[in-house]
């Protein structure tokens, strides 16, 4: 007995051993090569879509950066860099000038401001309108006809004047896109200052100054080396 059992063990480690080669020199290379090549696949991906973006190809890019987000489902960043297409695209198809249409209704009625607001939509088809007035009941009812009429309103009070900014056609589609990926890219990465900063530029974009500031002090909190976001925070305090 005293020859067998060390015999016993020795065959006992082989086998483990052999076995252990076998598992790790098999299993770890393969794992390790399919990890490092769609590791490559997906930064050439979103290389070529920030390409795409870069030159203008929003469609392109848009496919690109959707192709990255199904290999990489929780990639802020990609959420946030597919956000940003959709907010130009969002801009482009509002046209050169930003708010499309845009009016103040001082003494108009209430009906000569839904009047007024039917043929800002029939004429202006994608983009954003503009609305301005001191009366409530004509705010109200600008907001309800609006929404009647498929477009986003966002609403903001400025001592006595309301603004009410109206997203329709296209540029609503693809702005809310953009919030959507915003906001899942932080969802995603609370600490992810861009998609603070973008969030920021969408609700100064759409009237809503007060949620742009918060948004963007959220953005200089994180990021206290963006110089730029610190002089437009000066100058907007001032």
């Amino acid at each position: 007995m005293k020859l067998q059992l060390p015999t016993l063990i020795a065959v006992c480690l082989a086998v483990l051993l052999i076995g252990g080669i076998y598992f790790f020199g098999r299993d770890k290379p393969e794992l390790g090569i399919a990890v490092n090549l769609e590791s490559e696949e997906f930064k050439q991906l979103r290389t070529h879509a920030t390409n795409a973006f870069n030159a203008g190809r929003h469609q392109q890019a848009i496919e690109l950066y959707s192709e990255a987000l199904k290999m990489r489902p929780e990639n802020a960043e990609i959420y946030n860099d597919l956000g940003t297409v959709y907010y130009e695209q969002g801009l482009k198809y509002a046209g050169p000038s930003w708010p499309s249409w845009e009016k103040e209704l001082r003494e108009d009625s209430v009906d000569q401001a839904i009047a007024e607001l039917k043929v800002a939509v029939g004429k202006t088809g994608s983009g954003a309108i503009m609305l301005k007035t001191r009366d409530e009941a004509v705010a109200d009812a600008i907001e309800e006809e609006a929404k009647q009429l498929g477009g986003d309103v966002y609403r903001q009070r400025w001592e006595n004047e309301i603004t009410l900014n109206v997203l329709i056609g296209q540029t609503k589609v693809y702005l809310l896109r953009a919030r959507d990926h915003y906001i899942r890219s932080l969802d995603l990465k609370p600490t992810h200052s861009v998609a603070y900063r973008n969030l920021g530029s969408f609700y100064m974009k759409v009237g809503r100054t007060d949620k742009a500031l918060d948004y963007y002090q959220e953005a200089y909190k994180l990021d206290p080396r963006d110089a730029e976001l610190e002089e437009y925070l000066n100058q907007f305090r001032k």
